[in-house]
């Protein structure tokens, strides 16, 4: 009998997201702070709100067919360095990331990625019937195994997840390490270098993705507005990559593929120059300041350069978010993400991060 459905489809891994303040509150109790999927504590960029409002008239009529301003907006914002051809704006890294798994994987193609990370990666490379190879992190530290993954790699390998910073770490990767890597690649490997997090990043020897495309190299950058500009909600992200590569993927594109609304608040937000530096001034600040505090109650983390930090608690990684949350503080576990023991911390306001050591004293000092 011949089966309408695709074995490995089947056969994939769901990608599973961090919770909503619905799906953790419970009666009785409110959730205060949600300190669980890496958004921005001060919210959505202020001249984003501002050009959703004046364009909410757009709403009952059919907006942008194409994405040219947007790319020309782009285009200037990196200074026209890259050509509105080379970016493909979608809604969402997520969808982004199907494409290109879309447009590179055939059923029994590799790819590679290095847990812990975003398993996203993982989930669309198996819809497409890839084999997905997992290079781990070193141990200790969360460096990246350049020799590694470049040993993994053979005739059947098309894509490289990088994530950097990394997601749920924060852990960092050098120039040295990022030009290792990318000069070891055959020209049938293409590597994603996912940089969502890169506003929050303070190392000088950070490699960017523009630096390699613009050397022609096989990689896609990509970006998000979900984490500094505070646009979560509206899901919107873009890749961009080699004139050669983007010409293909370009061709994966829809007509109306984002909303109007999405786009206006997007461009928008490239130009808020005051959010974003005071989001990052916040992050700075008080990402030092939850260091000092995990510091003197003893607790084990790794600093990161992003807008979250990944701590190892002296106890069940499930019961200590769940203490947590009883005191309204959502944090999320990072066992589907390959760190079993280990939780996620986004970093908040003072007001956020001072509710969470009161919540965290109340259990884990007794606890030790």
């Amino acid at each position: 009998m011949i089966s309408l459905f695709k074995d490995y489809i089947i056969r994939s891994s769901p990608y599973k997201g961090g919770s909503t303040r619905k799906d953790a509150g419970t009666a009785g109790n409110t959730v205060l702070h949600k300190m669980s999927s890496n958004e921005n504590p001060l919210g959505a960029s202020p001249k984003a709100v501002e050009a959703i409002y004046k364009n909410l008239h757009q709403a009952g009529e059919y907006g942008f067919q194409d994405d040219l301003v947007f790319t020309e907006k782009l285009s200037r914002f990196f200074e026209g360095k890259l050509s509105p051809e080379q970016f493909l704006p979608a809604n969402s890294g997520m969808e982004l990331l199907d494409i290109i798994c879309r447009a590179f994987l055939n059923q029994g193609d590799y790819c590679i990625l290095s847990s812990p990370t975003f398993m996203a990666y993982k989930n669309f490379s198996e819809l497409c019937g890839a084999a997905v190879i997992d290079v781990p992190l070193q141990k200790d530290n969360f460096k990246l195994n350049v020799h590694a993954i470049a040993a993994a790699v053979n005739k059947k390998t098309k894509l490289i997840f990088i994530s950097n910073p990394n997601n749920p770490t924060g852990s960092f990767i050098s120039r040295t390490e990022m030009d290792a890597l990318i000069n070891s690649l055959p020209d049938h490997v293409v590597l994603i270098y996912d940089e969502v997090y890169y506003q929050y990043v303070e190392q000088a020897d950070y490699p960017r993705a523009q630096d390699y495309i613009e050397k022609g190299k096989n990689v896609i950058g990509l970006h998000s507005f979900s984490k500094a500009y505070g646009l979560a909600g509206l899901r919107i992200g873009y890749i961009f990559s080699t004139s050669t590569i983007m010409d293909y993927l370009r061709r994966l594109r829809r007509p109306f593929m984002i909303n109007s609304l999405s786009m206006e608040a997007a461009m928008a937000a490239l130009d808020d120059w005051k959010h974003l530096t005071e989001t990052l001034r916040i992050n700075l600040t008080e990402k030092r300041w939850l260091y000092r505090q995990l510091d003197k109650l003893n607790i084990h983390y790794w600093k990161s350069d992003a807008n979250f930090i990944l701590i190892r608690p002296a106890m069940d990684a499930d019961i200590f978010a769940g203490q947590l949350l009883k005191e309204g503080i959502m944090i999320r576990t990072a066992a589907v993400m390959g760190a079993p023991g280990c939780v996620r911390v986004t970093i908040g306001t003072r007001e956020m991060n001072a509710a969470f050591i009161v919540a965290l004293t109340k259990f884990y000092i007794e606890y030790e």
